[in-house]
């Protein structure tokens, strides 16, 4: 019944074109943070939630403002040509499994599989980045990995860090990543292509350092590549 009438809402919506529509799939601090953001430079914001009538969610949408909504996440992958991962990495390879046809699409992940145990960060021992293994569940879309560096306080206020903020982005699609690059530089944030889709193996544990000085209750550091003249 909810999915139904979660289609519904989404045929009877104006329609966007790929370029102006983006789909956050997940609700948390992370999506809340970059859908506010993208929707302050003028993107038609759809959240993809599991449970997308239920107060959190709506009152997200209804900051969020412009022409945001939330939908199931198939139904909010389906409406954009643009989609940002933004949830548990325990939930995201059963979630892109069940996003339906995303050929061509440019998925942004910002996930990170880490396991936090007794204190630390621990390595999940993936035989491959996360990202790497979610492109294999859907081979014809444009993975970028972003964002997973990066805190989401940052992300809602790059000025927060007091200097410039880079943001890795690994991708073997040029195309998908010099759009993803123009996002991030929007947004006040500083782009990095640091080379093909496998080099996210190295920044997914840049992410696994930055979250285990956090848990650790350690310095906390933003990272800032400073290009070499």
């Amino acid at each position: 019944m909810r999915a139904a009438l979660a289609l519904i809402l989404w045929l009877a919506a104006p329609a966007w074109g790929a370029g102006s529509c983006m789909a956050i799939i997940g609700t948390g601090e992370v999506g809340g943070a970059l859908g506010m953001r993208f929707a302050g430079l003028g993107h038609a914001i759809v959240y993809g939630s599991r449970t997308p009538q239920v107060d959190r969610v709506r009152e997200l949408v209804a900051r969020t403002g412009g022409d945001a909504r939330a939908l199931i996440p198939q139904d909010a992958a389906q409406a954009c040509g643009i989609l940002v991962l933004a949830i548990p990495w325990e939930a995201a390879e059963s979630t892109v499994a069940g996003l339906g046809d995303l050929d061509g699409k440019i998925v942004i992940d910002v996930t990170n599989p880490i396991r936090v145990r007794d204190g630390r960060v621990q390595d999940p021992g993936l035989p491959a980045s996360g990202v790497e293994l979610l492109q294999s569940r859907a081979p014809r879309a444009r993975f970028v990995k972003a964002f997973n560096t990066v805190n989401y306080r940052i992300m809602a206020n790059p000025k927060a860090a007091g200097g410039p903020v880079s943001v890795p982005l690994s991708s073997d699609d040029a195309a998908a990543k010099a759009e993803v690059a123009k996002l991030v530089s929007a947004l006040g944030l500083e782009p990095a292509d640091v080379g093909p889709l496998d080099t996210a193996r190295y920044t997914e544990r840049m992410a696994m350092l930055y979250v285990d000085m956090l848990v650790r209750g350690g310095p906390a550091y933003e990272f800032y590549f400073r290009p070499r003249r």
